[in-house]
């Protein structure tokens, strides 16, 4: 059973990094910029003060100075729970999330809306913020947990989900990324969690019996 999840893992993930690459390919020639306006103006026509707010909160709690230190305290967890391969299965999806991000935004260099409500510098896709902080961190630090805490798996995975969401939304409500920004970071963020997840289940499954059982 733990070895038909951890392939179900496995291909769920080979499938969304195809669709990242896929998306990759639509946005390098343009055909995805048309949803994309039209996104991008139905966000301005509903922009509001206090969902700006909401927003502008997401922006900087997923930017490096707060995410960095979060992931970096997350790493620490598992090593002072001696769980080393769970340490290492965090460090190989924040790491991967933020190596790929980084090189796909050099090679595609897309630029972001004209009309951004708060300031960025570097490509437009995909979106790091929901790669890594919104992805990778959130999803990533529940799939993880859930080895720890399998009773609160779906739990964890419900709040991080939503998380997730939330921070990809904002990005196109502060107009500072495209629709298929955050939609390729998503998948590209969960790509990792469910590769790295399914190989870290695999060799944790006979040592990872969770507080729960």
């Amino acid at each position: 059973m733990g070895d038909q999840f951890s392939r179900t893992r496995l291909i769920a993930g080979a499938v969304l990094a195809g669709l990242f690459g896929l998306l990759t390919l639509l946005v390098v020639v343009g055909w995805t910029q048309a949803l994309d306006d039209v996104w991008n103006s139905a966000m301005a026509s509903v922009e509001s003060a206090w969902l700006v707010s909401v927003a502008e909160w997401f922006h900087v709690v997923g930017a490096a100075p707060i995410a960095a230190p979060m992931a970096v305290a997350a790493g620490v967890g598992f090593l002072l729970a001696k769980k080393w391969d769970l340490a290492l299965a965090w460090a190989a999806i924040i790491g991967g999330a933020q190596v790929t991000t980084t090189v796909t935004k050099l090679l595609v260099g897309r630029p972001r809306p004209e009309d951004a409500l708060v300031h960025e510098s570097s490509a437009a896709y995909p979106s790091g913020h929901a790669t890594v902080s919104g992805a990778a961190m959130a999803i990533g630090l529940a799939v993880l947990v859930g080895f720890i805490w399998p009773r609160r798996h779906n739990l964890f995975l419900w709040i991080a989900g939503v998380y997730a969401v939330l921070m990809a939304l904002s990005r196109t409500y502060v107009r500072v990324h495209w629709l298929t920004d955050v939609v390729g970071g998503l998948a590209l963020g969960c790509a990792f969690v469910l590769v790295v997840a399914a190989l870290a289940y695999g060799s944790d499954r006979h040592t990872h019996t969770g507080v729960d059982d």
